[in-house]
């Protein structure tokens, strides 16, 4: 018996195979042919989901920026001690990136950094929007007088940030091994240095 999907389930299909693919092949490996071969349906059922192969990288970068927003705006609003805050997300994010290893694939991606305007402006709003979370949580650690007085909070945000991407682009070149989550307490050791009194 054919099973079948509705517009969203197959959308998300769609972009799951989508970061399958690209986390073995690449973007340049990308292809419709292969996203239909992975779900299991006709190559002209993507386009009734899909414009083209730029909307479908469109569609998964949104997907990966509104799951890091979401869940940084749900921790941010918890009534946890901000260190806390920051460990959890952190968490959340090794957990991520690990349980999808083509997202680095695609955000560190000349195709995104480069190649494709609408890609970059999504990637660079995400970031943007990202850092303004995690300044919320450390500036709320400074008033709380939890954290450093004179904690430059920017500074902090762009460390944490960096201290991921540093983390989990050698993960992904060294073919997502060791395990990407084995490297939280160290930066978190290190994230709870800089500003703990």
């Amino acid at each position: 018996m054919t099973q079948h999907f509705n517009s969203q389930e197959r959308q998300k299909q769609i972009i799951q195979a989508t970061l399958n693919i690209i986390a073995k092949k690449g973007i340049s490996g990308l292809t419709t042919a292969e996203i239909a071969r992975s779900v299991g349906i006709a190559e002209a059922t993507i386009f009734r989901h899909f414009a083209s192969k730029k909307e479908i990288l469109q569609t998964t970068l949104l997907y990966i920026r509104n799951t890091l927003l979401e869940r940084g705006r749900t921790v941010a609003a918890e009534p946890a001690d901000p260190l806390e805050k920051l460990g959890r997300l952190l968490k959340f994010q090794l957990n991520f990136f690990q349980e999808n290893s083509g997202v680095p694939k695609i955000i560190f991606s000349e195709q995104v950094h480069l190649l494709d305007e609408s890609l970059r402006q999504i990637m660079c709003g995400t970031i943007q929007d990202f850092t303004g979370i995690l300044e919320t949580i450390i500036r709320d650690g400074v008033i709380k007088g939890q954290f450093k007085a004179d904690t430059d909070v920017k500074m902090v945000a762009t460390t944490y940030l960096g201290l991921i991407q540093v983390n989990v682009l050698k993960w992904s070149l060294q073919n997502c091994s060791p395990s990407l989550v084995d490297q939280f307490q160290l930066i978190f050791n290190f994230l709870t240095q800089i500003l703990r009194i």
